[in-house]
């Protein structure tokens, strides 16, 4: 199996944080990573007629990860560790993971997959280094572990403590999607059904399909354990303006309107079955 990797370059805008430091980067270094591959072409001097991609594979269209139904609540409470060093960062995370392993692991082995809980690595002030070589990005995730840099949390949190606490939930939840993705084939599908596309434009239809994706899985575990979180309605309240003051200057992420809609329909299924966004009309993941 290739190794494939996924970062999340979530922008952010209108937010009065500086929780978007270094994400422009990210995404302009995963858009260009992205292009680079591309076989380049001589323009000939007719119209050509647009390019259609071939039919979404099973893997990803009938991935048996949408017929597990409604998570189980894991019954954890939001972390409550204040963002307020690179060790508390780092407990604020692993104890989130320890409780999406909690939800996810029923529905990865129900829908007939194996479990392996992701390994997490934090640091501060610079990207994560890893084996999928990538240069910068606040966070993303290569083969089985989910990278972290605690910085700009620490920063968010010192200015807008509820912000904070919101993205780095939305954060973690969307590096362990891809985790998800990881374990139910979608992510390797992905990648050899890239192989195949012919175009930019295709090849970033693609990767906002998985994006997007990965943030509904992040908006699942949320809507399964709200009791419990609690995820009421002033903590959704900043969740909301956190969701919708994503960017995507590169076209590769998602555009604003379209993250909130998939992060809503995670969180009010709270199944991974509202996350086909393989099964979606383009003008829903652009």
């Amino acid at each position: 199996m290739a190794a494939v990797c996924a970062a999340a370059a979530l922008l952010l805008a209108g937010c009065g944080t500086t929780a978007q430091s270094g994400t422009d980067a990210a995404a302009a270094s995963e858009a260009e990573k992205l292009r680079s591959a591309l076989p380049t072409t001589t323009p000939t001097p007719e119209p050509t007629a647009p390019v259609s991609a071939p039919p979404q594979p099973t893997a990803l269209a009938k991935n048996p990860i949408y017929r597990v139904g409604k998570l189980a609540a894991s019954e954890c409470e939001e972390p409550a560790v204040p963002a307020t060093s690179l060790a508390n960062v780092r407990s604020y995370y692993s104890q989130y993971v320890a409780c999406l392993d909690e939800v996810w692991a029923p529905a990865i082995r129900k829908a007939g997959f194996t479990f392996v809980p992701p390994k997490l690595a934090v640091v501060l002030g610079q990207s994560p280094s890893s084996p999928c070589d990538f240069d910068d990005g606040q966070a993303y995730y290569c083969g089985d572990t989910i990278y972290m840099d605690a910085e700009t949390d620490i920063t968010a949190y010192k200015e807008d403590p509820d912000w904070a606490r919101a993205w780095m939930a939305l954060l973690i939840g969307h590096e362990y999607g891809h985790h998800v993705q990881a374990l139910t084939g979608i992510l390797e599908a992905k990648y050899q059904r890239g192989l195949h596309l012919n175009g930019v434009d295709l090849q970033l239809e693609e990767n906002r399909r998985l994006e997007l994706q990965a943030s509904c899985f992040s908006a699942v575990y949320l809507g399964a354990d709200r009791e419990y979180f609690p995820a009421d309605d002033e903590w959704l309240d900043v969740w909301d303006e956190v969701v919708a003051a994503t960017e995507d200057p590169e076209r590769d992420h998602g555009s604003a309107p379209n993250h909130v809609r998939w992060t809503n329909a995670g969180f009010n299924a709270a199944g991974p079955g509202a996350c086909n966004t393989y099964n979606a009309a383009s003008s829903l993941v652009g």
